[in-house]
C-alpha cells in the first residue's frame, strides 16, 4: 500500500468507527444509566420511576418524569418530582481519575417538586458519597414549583423557586413565596430575592432580604467534605439591629448520623421580631446575648450534650415583666446540670440551680436543686406567674433545697414575710417552715398574723397514696369585718371569732370537723367535701346553753355561681313574716323564740330562698336574697328554747301560792351579714 493511502485507510476507520458509535452509543448508554439510577437508589432505600432517558452523542443527557419516593414512619418521607431533567456529560469526569473530577458539565431541572414530611425513613440504605460528590454539576439551573419541610407541629414552604449557579459568575436565587408555620408562628414572605455563587464545592447566598430589618447577609452550603457523607452550613443574619450567626454540619461517620451546631445572637429586639415573624403573642424585650452549642443524633437526644445560655433584658409576655431573665444550662451523660435561673425584677430576685438526671422515664427524673429568693414587692412577683399585683404585697424571703430519687423527695423550704397582702387580706408577718420526705410534703409550721389576730395551720400531703393529705389549723380574730371576708349566700361576716378545722381527705373528697365561738352564738359543723357537692352531716348553731339548733343536707356545686341547698332541721324554727312586706332578704338574724311562721327545711336556689314545713300540705314562705347593690332587712330566724328536762317524782308538800315572777326576756344573737348568691 503506497504511503499516500495510509492515511485515507486511518481517516476511513475513524469515520466508521463514528458512525457505528453513533448508532450504538446512545442504547448503550440510555440502558447503563438506567440501571445505574435504579441500583443507587434501591441501595439507599428509595423508589425510582421515570418515563424515558435520552442520551445522544455529543448532546445534553435528558430525563422525563422523574419520581424518587422514599417511605418514612408514618407516610412518604421523602418525595422528588421533575417534568424534564437536562444534564451535561464531561467525558474527563468519566475517564479523568482525579478524586474531584466532576461527571456532569451542567444541570437543569424543570418544574421540579421536592417534599419532606414525618420522621426518617423506615429501610434507609447506605448512600453513595463519592457518587453524589461527582454529580455535582459546574453549572445548573433549577425551576421548582413547590418545596415543602412538614413535622408534626411545623410548615416550611418555597413556592415558585428559581435558582442557579455558575463556577467563576454570580448567579440569582428568586423565590415566589415563602411559608412557615409553628406554635405560636405564622408568616409569609412574597418575592424573596437573592445573589448566589458556586465555586470549589460551595454554594453561597447573600443580600436575602426577606423583611425590613431582617436579611440574611450570608448562607454558605458547604459540600468539600460531602464525599465522606459531610454537609456544612453557615449562617450571618442582620436581624432588626442586632446580629445572629449559627454553624450547622451534619455527617455519617458510622450508622449513626451525627449533627454538630453552634451559634450566638445578641441585641435582637423581641417585640419587632415577634411582629415580623408573625407570632400571635405579643412580647417585648431583647434579647441581650445568647449562645448554644449541640453535638449529637436528634432522635437519640439522652446520648447528646448540648448547652445554651441566655440573657433576655426588658422582658415582658402579656401581664408577665422582668428586668432581666437569665438562663444558664448544660446537657450530657444523661444530665441536665441547671447552672442557674436567675429573675430580676426592681426590687425582687430569683435564683434557681440544679442537676437532674434523665433516663428513659421521663416523668420520674433524680433532681437536685437549690433555691433562693429575695422578694420585696410581692406584687409585682405574682404578675409575673399570672396573678393579679394588687392582690399581693409585701416582702418574702424564701431559701431552701430539694432532692427527687426513686419516686420519693426529701427536702426542706424556709419562708418568711413581712407587711404582706395575700389575696387582698393583711398581713403583718408570715412564718412558714414546709418539709419533703418520702413521697409526701409536711407543713410542719404555717403562721400568720395581724397583730392579736392569728391563723396556725400544719399538714401532710402523702402523694403515693392517692394525693391523701391531712390538715388541722386554728385562728383566732378580734374583728372579722377587717377583712372583708365574702362568702356565698352568707356574704360579708362581722364580729370576733375563734375556730378551729380538722380534716383529712384525698383527691376526691375532704372530711372536715369546724368549730367556733363568737360573740353571740357558737356553731359546730362535721362536712363532707367533694367536687360537685358539700355534704353537711350536722351544723349546729348554738345561741345559748337551752337554745341550739342543728341542720343536715346538701350543697350543689356544680354551678358556682348558681348554688343550689337543701338542709333540713330535726325540730321546727320560726321566721318572722309576712314575707310579702320585703323586696328581698339582706342577711339573717338568730333568736331565742318560738314567734313566727314554723319551718324546718330550707330551699336555696340561686338567689331564691324557699321555707317550709315537712309535711307536703303545709304552707310555704319564699323571699329573694339581696344583691350586694340592694338595700333590705335581715331574715330573723326564731329557735325555740328546749323544754327542761322533768324532775324525778317523789312526794313533797302542797304547793303554796307566790306572786309569778316576771317573764324572762329572750336571748338573742345577731349576725351580721349581707347574702349573696
Amino acid at each position: 500500500m503506497s504511503p499516500r493511502k495510509k492515511p485515507l485507510l486511518t481517516l476511513g476507520f475513524v469515520l466508521l468507527a463514528f458512525v457505528v458509535l453513533s448508532f450504538f452509543a446512545p442504547p448503550v448508554l440510555e440502558r447503563t444509566i438506567a440501571a445505574w439510577l435504579r441500583y443507587e437508589a434501591r441501595r439507599s432505600g428509595f423508589v425510582l420511576t421515570f418515563s424515558e432517558i435520552h442520551a445522544p452523542l455529543f448532546r445534553p443527557l435528558t430525563i422525563t418524569d422523574l419520581k424518587i419516593i422514599g417511605a418514612g414512619l408514618d407516610a412518604d418521607h421523602l418525595e422528588f418530582d421533575a417534568t424534564r431533567i437536562e444534564a451535561g456529560l464531561r467525558l474527563a469526569g468519566i475517564f479523568g481519575r482525579s478524586e474531584k473530577s466532576h461527571l456532569l458539565s451542567s444541570l437543569r431541572i424543570e418544574h421540579a417538586k421536592f417534599f419532606v414530611r414525618g420522621r426518617a425513613p423506615l429501610s434507609a440504605g447506605p448512600v453513595d458519597w463519592i457518587a453524589l460528590d461527582k454529580l455535582l454539576p459546574e453549572n445548573f439551573e433549577i425551576f421548582a414549583d413547590q418545596i415543602r419541610f412538614e413535622q408534626s407541629f411545623s410548615f416550611l414552604a418555597f413556592h415558585d423557586a428559581r435558582v442557579s449557579g455558575s463556577k467563576g459568575n454570580s448567579g440569582l436565587l428568586s423565590i415566589g413565596t415563602v411559608e412557615i408555620r409553628a406554635p405560636f408562628l405564622e408568616k409569609r414572605f412574597p418575592r424573596v430575592r437573592g445573589v448566589t455563587r458556586w465555586q470549589d464545592d460551595r454554594f453561597s447566598i447573600g443580600s436575602l432580604n426577606l423583611l425590613e430589618g431582617f436579611t440574611i447577609d450570608s448562607l454558605v452550603i458547604d459540600l468539600t467534605a460531602l464525599r465522606t457523607g459531610r454537609v456544612g452550613t453557615d449562617l450571618g443574619v442582620s436581624l432588626l439591629g442586632g446580629k445572629m450567626r449559627a454553624n450547622i454540619a451534619t455527617e455519617r461517620p458510622d450508622k449513626t448520623r451525627i449533627w454538630e451546631a453552634a451559634g450566638t445572637a445578641s441585641g435582637i429586639s423581641l417585640p419587632q421580631l415577634a411582629n415580623a415573624l408573625g407570632l400571635t403573642v405579643p412580647v417585648q424585650g431583647m434579647v441581650h446575648g445568647s449562645k448554644f452549642t449541640f453535638r449529637g443524633d436528634p432522635r437519640d437526644f439522652l446520648n447528646a450534650t448540648a448547652s445554651i445560655w441566655t440573657e433576655l433584658t426588658g422582658f415582658s409576655w402579656r401581664e408577665r415583666k422582668a428586668d432581666v431573665i437569665m438562663l444558664g444550662a448544660n446537657f450530657y451523660r444523661h444530665t441536665i446540670q441547671l447552672q442557674q435561673l436567675f429573675i430580676k425584677q426592681r426590687r425582687n430576685e430569683l435564683t434557681l440551680s440544679g442537676e437532674s438526671a434523665i433516663n428513659t422515664e421521663w416523668l420520674n427524673p433524680d433532681f437536685r436543686g437549690d433555691i433562693s429568693a429575695s422578694i420585696n414587692d410581692l406584687g409585682q412577683f405574682a404578675e409575673l406567674f399570672g396573678a393579679r399585683p394588687e392582690a399581693f404585697a409585701g416582702k418574702v424571703a424564701a431559701r431552701g433545697r430539694m432532692h427527687t430519687h426513686e419516686r420519693t423527695v426529701d427536702g426542706e423550704l424556709a419562708v418568711t414575710g413581712d407587711a404582706l397582702k395575700i389575696f387582698q387580706l393583711p398581713v403583718d408577718s408570715l412564718t412558714a417552715r414546709i418539709g419533703l420526705e418520702s413521697g409526701g410534703a409536711q407543713v410542719d409550721q404555717l403562721e400568720l398574723k395581724r397583730g392579736e389576730d392569728f391563723l396556725r395551720a400544719q399538714g401532710k400531703i402523702d402523694l403515693a397514696q392517692k394525693k391523701s393529705f391531712t390538715l388541722s389549723a386554728e385562728s383566732w380574730c378580734h374583728e372579722l369585718g377587717d377583712y372583708a371576708l365574702e362568702f356565698p349566700v352568707i356574704g360579708k361576716l362581722v364580729g370576733t371569732l375563734s375556730a378551729k378545722l380538722t380534716g383529712a381527705g384525698d383527691e376526691n373528697s375532704f372530711s372536715s370537723t369546724v368549730s367556733g365561738q363568737t360573740d353571740q352564738f357558737s356553731f359546730s359543723a362535721q362536712t363532707n367535701w367533694r367536687s360537685d357537692a358539700i355534704a353537711v352531716n350536722s351544723l349546729k348553731l348554738k345561741v345559748s346553753a337551752n337554745v341550739e339548733a342543728e341542720l343536715k343536707g346538701t350543697i350543689d356545686l356544680t354551678d358556682r355561681k348558681h348554688l343550689r341547698a337543701n338542709l333540713s332541721s330535726a325540730g321546727e324554727l320560726h321566721c318572722n313574716g309576712p314575707f310579702a312586706n320585703q323586696a328581698c332578704a339582706h342577711g339573717f338574724e338568730l333568736h331565742e323564740g318560738d314567734v313566727g311562721a314554723p319551718f324546718s327545711e330550707v330551699t336555696l336556689d340561686g338567689r331564691d330562698l324557699t321555707l317550709r314545713r315537712s309535711s307536703m300540705i303545709a304552707a310555704t314562705q319564699s323571699i329573694t336574697l339581696c344583691d350586694e347593690a340592694e338595700s333590705g332587712q335581715s331574715l330573723q330566724i326564731n329557735i325555740p328554747p328546749r323544754a327542761p328536762p322533768s324532775p324525778t317524782s317523789s312526794p313533797s308538800p302542797a304547793p303554796t301560792l307566790s306572786p309569778a315572777p316576771p317573764p324572762p326576756q329572750p336571748a338573742s344573737a345577731a349576725i351580721a351579714f349581707r347574702a349573696r348568691p
